[in-house]
């Protein structure tokens, strides 16, 4: 992994994403951070990301709905996600077990062993 490496951390909770941006830069990774699902989509259009953690539940679009048009796009159709939640089995929605996701990050986290899923992530054969 090298700094040309970015990651999208999406919430709405600006304090998860300072604590996510810390962990994760501080392993060397860009972040690029977004507060809503509208400026996540703005940004996946122009830019190009390694791995997307989104917030499953954010006012405006749902973690649900971004990843529905991140899938849809040429640009990051292919790019790993995560989802994080603060929901206690995220499994039991109809909607999330059928997402194509890596998997679920609960809230809150402890920002070592997400730094490390993210590397995991980011480090997985293709």
């Amino acid at each position: 992994m090298t700094s040309a490496t970015k990651v999208l951390l999406v919430d709405d909770d600006p304090s998860v994403l300072r604590l996510a941006q810390f962990s994760l830069e501080d392993r060397g990774l860009t972040v690029v951070l977004a507060e809503d699902g509208e400026t996540a989509l703005e940004l996946l259009r122009n830019d190009d990301f390694q791995l997307v953690v989104l917030d499953l539940m954010m006012p405006g679009k749902s973690g649900f709905e971004v990843l529905r048009s991140l899938r849809a796009s040429e640009r990051n159709a292919d790019v790993p996600v995560y989802f994080l939640t603060a929901m206690a089995n995220p499994h039991e929605s109809e909607e999330a077990g059928a997402a194509d996701v890596l998997g679920y990050l609960r809230k809150p986290f402890d920002p070592f062993e997400f730094a490390n899923t993210a590397e995991q992530a980011l480090n997985r054969p293709v």
